[in-house]
């Protein structure tokens, strides 16, 4: 079972999860003001760029977004084109996808989607969608045809996985909430001025609780009466399982983040290099295009790094590779350079180990293949700023 704490640094709130004092999950929100996915907004296209097949959209305060024209297949934008495309000037929805980062501009989509615990509204293409962790097949089957019969407007239902574990009409009282909130923001969008904010996603601390398994979430300690209130509230409407794991700590007797030691772990979390038990260590470097990591046998006694031993450091070093691409919210792509072995069944049985390793990541992560350099492939999706990037941004080391 996990401990949530949520604690607040300087301007930002940092959530995180933790088993066994071991971080299994962490976030770092800003203040109010920034960017947060899930906001949608009114804005407006300033230019088309073909080449890049996309367009850059104010959304007001001088901010500039990317949209990629393959995330806007069903606008809601004004006026409407002969040709069907989105031109410079029109005004539309959009959906912050992800906030600036590093030299970037947000990204946005103009085929939205709105989050429930059993449900995921999108619009677009009417059809249903099953999470692919849901195995029953009868289950399914069942399914399928009564959440279509809801369907009412342009837009796709998928069935999270939580929703396995509830009734009916719990799903379908979500279903209601969700449709009436779709329904405001198509009158909302011809009706409000450039920048306005239609919808607020949720801050990171209450999209883990939302998106957390109904059988993980042990405690919740915060020390801040708002977030409290916040996160009780979220419980009592969406959550009932967590209610009784709610609790409000006073931070003049002991503060959250040195009870758990917050800065040792974010501090190994932002390191460029990081140790394993074998004495073995990871190193990382980010560049503009992409993440390297490299291997080193390091301080691994030459008896137990060598032969079969080569195979045993790499396996290891795989474990922690996929723990801390997590952590770390890694993304684009990662090349790296684990310890040369001659063998191919050894070499086999590690790019095995590291695909399985890399499944149980909530995050779209595939292994591509390892060259004929021994470089092993990994790409994964762009979903938030790398932890590195809002720990320097936020000052929460500090």
């Amino acid at each position: 079972m996990d401990t949530r704490i949520i604690y607040k640094k300087k301007d930002a709130i940092v959530s995180a999860a933790l088993k066994d004092n071991r971080l299994t999950n962490i976030r770092i929100t800003g203040p109010e003001g920034d960017l947060t996915p899930g906001d949608i907004y009114v804005g407006r296209i300033e230019s088309v760029v073909p080449n890049i097949n996309g367009a850059f959209v104010s959304i007001g305060k001088e901010r500039n977004c990317f949209l990629k024209l393959e995330r806007a297949l069903y606008p809601i934008a004004s006026p409407r084109h002969a040709d069907g495309k989105l031109h410079a000037g029109d005004i539309l929805l959009v959906q912050v996808e992800r906030d600036e980062g590093r030299n970037k501009p947000a990204t946005v989509v103009s085929d939205f989607s709105l989050t429930g615990i059993h449900l995921v509204l999108i619009h677009g293409k009417k059809e249903v969608r099953v999470s692919s962790k849901i195995e029953d097949g009868a289950w399914k089957a069942e399914m399928r045809p009564i959440v279509n019969g809801w369907i009412d407007g342009e837009y796709a239902l998928m069935l999270r996985t939580n929703s396995y574990k509830a009734g009916i009409d719990v799903i379908r009282a979500e279903f209601e909430s969700l449709s009436n909130v779709y329904q405001t923001l198509l009158t909302g969008a011809d009706t409000r001025a450039i920048g306005t904010k239609l919808f607020a996603g949720l801050p990171d601390y209450l999209c883990d609780l939302r998106d957390s398994g109904m059988d993980t979430v042990n405690r919740i300690l915060t020390e801040d009466e708002d977030v409290y209130a916040d996160v009780l509230d979220f419980a009592k409407r969406f959550r009932p399982d967590c209610v009784q794991g709610v609790e409000l700590r006073d931070k003049k007797v002991y503060p959250l983040e040195a009870e758990f030691g917050m800065r040792a772990k974010l501090g190994d979390l932002t390191s460029r290099r990081v140790w394993l038990k074998s004495g073995a260590y990871l190193v990382f470097d980010t560049t503009e295009a992409m993440t390297v990591v490299d291997v080193n046998t390091g301080k691994a006694s030459a008896s137990k790094a060598c032969a079969k031993g080569f195979l045993a450091v790499n396996l290891e070093a795989a474990e922690e590779l996929a723990y801390q691409i997590r952590l770390r919210n890694l993304s684009g792509i990662i090349i790296v350079d684990f310890i040369d072995m001659e063998s191919e069944e050894d070499r086999r049985e590690l790019m095995h180990e590291l695909r399985g390793l890399l499944e149980f990541d909530p995050v779209k992560t595939r292994v591509v293949d390892m060259t004929k350099l021994n470089l092993v492939e990994i790409t994964r999706m762009k979903k938030h700023r790398p932890l590195e990037e809002d720990v320097k941004k936020y000052s929460v080391l500090q």
